[in-house]
């Protein structure tokens, strides 16, 4: 009897859907330690960063000569050392039904140079004239500002208000809060939480709930 060389048929097809069985499964491993190692990364980018700005706002408020200001909305706040002005604004996630922008906080450096001539008597601003002009958190901020976070919308991070279906309302957990108690320093405190960019790939932010920061300040 002559030996048949090769496959029949049905061996085809039970070795094509062994192939394909571990196909399956190898991609499954490998989009899984994929989806482990973004979230990883994700939220080492997210403490990161919120560390980063607590820090950053920590030891400029504290060595402050005085906090001059936190705006109605509670969403700036201005500091001055040796007649240098330092101001931290938070800016919310925007648009605010779809953001396609993260929330944030910028720092700049404003001054009589940059204030402009005050539009009630076309001359230089006053002392309690620039103050009022620099608290107000429509003012904007100058050329040179800082931001303080990394603002890719996929791979950046997102700052919002504590609390509250309402990304953009801080009115009940404010981003700052000074307490001027008397007989007593100053006290700031500042919350926010820290979720992955509003444009993150939803496999993975998903899986990765916010982080709070918050810390107290006193003025040294």
């Amino acid at each position: 009897m002559k030996r048949q060389l090769g496959l029949t048929l049905v061996e085809l097809l039970v070795v094509i859907s062994v192939l394909g069985i571990a196909g399956v499964l190898i991609l499954n491993i490998f989009t899984s330690t994929l989806k482990g190692s973004n979230k990883t990364q994700v939220i080492g980018a997210i403490k990161q960063n919120g560390q980063a700005v607590l820090e950053t706002m920590d030891k400029t408020i504290r060595n402050a000569d005085q906090v001059v200001c936190v705006s109605d909305d509670k969403k700036s706040i201005v500091v001055v050392r040796n007649g240098i002005y330092t101001r931290y604004r938070f800016i919310d996630p925007l648009p605010p039904s779809n953001p396609t922008n993260n929330g944030l906080i910028k720092q700049d450096n404003p001054d009589r140079e940059t204030a402009g001539v005050d539009p009630g008597t076309n001359r230089e601003f006053t002392d309690p004239g620039f103050v009022n002009k620099v608290c107000v958190n429509t003012d904007p901020m100058i050329k040179n500002m800082t931001v303080l976070t990394d603002t890719n919308p996929q791979t950046g991070v997102s700052l919002e208000c504590v609390g509250g279906g309402d990304p953009t309302d801080c009115h009940d957990n404010p981003i700052f809060r000074l307490d001027k108690s008397s007989g007593f320093k100053d006290q700031v405190k500042i919350q926010f939480i820290a979720k992955p960019g509003v444009k993150a790939a939803q496999a993975v932010a998903g899986q990765i709930d916010p982080v709070r920061f918050e810390t107290t300040i006193t003025l040294r």
